[in-house]
């Protein structure tokens, strides 16, 4: 049985972290006290994407997230681009972190992306007013 400490982190959670300021990775190891975190390499071109109008914001976040980088919060988890270039469905991150969710616990924000994840039966973390749940 593969042991499920590794949490992959969904770019909600990091927006939600860095607008709170609320240490995510804290919240976490309540729960699971030896957590591994990735994040997608992926996850750079997403913030862009959605913060598209507001390019400093964006700024900050990716500085914000490259100093958690350097303190060894969390990894960067590479995408092969075999991967995407075979099932261009995985162009998008919600499909990616799907795909991944046999393997890491997906730490998100997004009601419809943990329905799904849960159709698979597989482990999603969320935040709560007062934590994180493990469902």
């Amino acid at each position: 049985m593969v042991k499920l400490n590794k949490v992959l982190i969904d770019t909600n959670v990091l927006i939600y972290m860095y607008e709170n300021k609320k240490d995510i990775f804290d919240e976490v190891n309540i729960i699971i006290p030896d957590a591994e975190f990735f994040i997608l390499d992926k996850v750079f071109e997403e913030l862009s994407k959605v913060l598209k109008n507001k390019p400093n914001k964006c700024r900050l976040i990716i500085n914000y997230l490259k100093k958690l980088l350097d303190l060894n919060k969390f990894k960067i988890l590479e995408v092969n681009s075999e991967i995407i270039n075979k099932h261009p469905k995985f162009q998008k991150i919600d499909n990616l972190l799907i795909y991944f969710s046999n393997k890491y616990i997906i730490y998100t924000n997004d009601k419809k992306l943990k329905d799904k994840i849960k159709k698979f039966r597989n482990r999603v973390l969320v935040l709560k007013n007062n934590g994180v749940l493990l469902s």
